[in-house]
C-alpha cells in the first residue's frame, strides 16, 4: 500500500504519515420512512457519493501548511483551488466502478470512457450499457479515460502505478499493456509497456498526467470487463472492483497546535463533487 496524495490535478503533493483516523464511506443516499403501519419505505439517491473523513496527529509544519492552503483555497485567487484530487492508498483500483466492469451509461456516454488509439479497431457497445473493444486486427489499441476528469489520469512524478488489462485481453497470448505519461498540457512524455497482461512503472519526472492502454494483439472482440489500475503499489489484479478517482473538495478543516510547536493536529473532510469554484 503507498501513500495518500493530495492536491489540484498537477500539484499532487505525497503525505507519508499515515492518518490517526481515516474513514471513506460513501454516503448511499438512503432514506427511511415508517408508516404507521409499520411498514418501511426506502428511497435512494443515485449514484452513491464518497466521503473522506482524515486526522493526523502531531503532522509536521510543511504537510501542515499544505493541507491548510488546500483547505483556505490559498492559491486559487477568487474562484478557488477548484477540485481536488485524492489518491487513496486503500483504493484498490482507481477506475470507475462501472468501468471496471466493462458497463456504462448506454450509448455515446458509455463508449467516452474508452477511446481508441491505434488506427484499427473499435469501442462497441455489445448490449445496452455493456461495451466491448474490438480489434479489426492485431495492431488494434484501447486507452482508458478518468471518468470524472474527462481525460488523463491525474498522476505525479514518483509515484508507483500498476496496470492489468481486462479479463478477456489477459486470456489471450498475444496481449501486450503499457501506460502513457503526459505533461500537464496534456502532451505526450513517455511510456512504460510490456508483453502480456500487466505492467508497473514509477512516474517519471516531469509527467502529471497517465493514460493505460492495452492491445490484444489478435482481431475480435473483446469484453472490457476486469481491467484494473492501481496507484501507490504493484497490486493491480484482475477484478478488483473500482474505487474511481473522484473530483473532492474541502467541507471541513480544524488545526490545533501541538505540543511541542510547531506540530500541529488537523483534520480534513471532504465530499465528492461535480465541481467546486467560489
Amino acid at each position: 500500500m503507498g501513500n495518500l496524495w493530495i492536491g489540484p490535478p498537477g500539484a499532487l503533493y505525497e503525505i507519508d504519515r499515515a492518518a490517526k483516523s481515516f474513514e471513506r464511506a460513501a454516503d448511499l443516499g438512503v432514506t427511511e420512512f415508517k408508516a404507521l403501519s409499520g411498514r418501511i419505505t426506502l428511497t435512494r439517491t443515485a449514484p452513491p457519493v464518497r466521503r473522506v473523513k482524515l486526522s493526523w496527529d502531531m503532522l509536521e509544519p510543511q504537510t501542515a501548511r499544505v493541507l491548510d492552503r488546500l483547505a483556505r483555497r490559498v492559491d486559487g485567487g477568487g474562484n478557488g483551488v477548484g477540485p481536488l484530487v485524492l489518491i487513496d492508498p486503500a483504493a484498490g483500483n482507481v477506475l470507475e466502478p462501472a468501468q471496471a466492469t466493462g458497463r456504462g451509461p448506454a450509448g455515446a456516454s458509455g463508449l467516452a470512457q474508452w477511446f481508441r488509439v491505434s488506427a484499427t479497431g473499435a469501442v462497441t457497445e455489445t448490449t445496452p450499457g455493456v461495451f466491448a473493444f474490438t480489434a479489426a486486427d492485431a495492431t488494434g489499441q484501447v486507452a482508458w479515460r478518468c471518468v470524472p476528469w474527462s481525460g488523463n489520469f491525474p498522476a505525479a512524478a514518483g509515484l508507483r502505478v500498476s496496470f492489468r488489462a481486462p479479463t478477456a485481453f489477459a486470456a489471450l497470448g498475444t496481449v501486450s499493456v503499457g501506460i502513457d505519461f503526459k505533461k500537464a498540457d496534456g502532451t505526450y512524455l513517455s511510456s512504460t509497456s510490456t508483453t502480456g497482461p500487466y505492467v508497473t512503472a514509477t512516474v517519471p519526472a516531469g509527467a502529471t498526467h497517465l493514460t493505460p492502454t492495452a492491445k490484444t494483439g489478435a482481431a475480435g472482440a473483446y469484453s472490457l470487463a476486469g481491467a484494473c489500475l492501481t496507484y501507490g503499489g504493484d497490486g493491480a489484479a484482475d477484478d478488483v472492483p473500482g474505487d474511481g478517482l473522484p473530483k473532492l473538495a474541502v467541507t471541513g478543516y480544524s488545526d490545533t497546535p501541538g505540543r511541542p510547536l510547531p506540530y500541529r493536529n488537523v483534520g480534513v473532510d471532504l465530499v465528492e463533487v461535480t465541481g467546486a469554484t467560489g
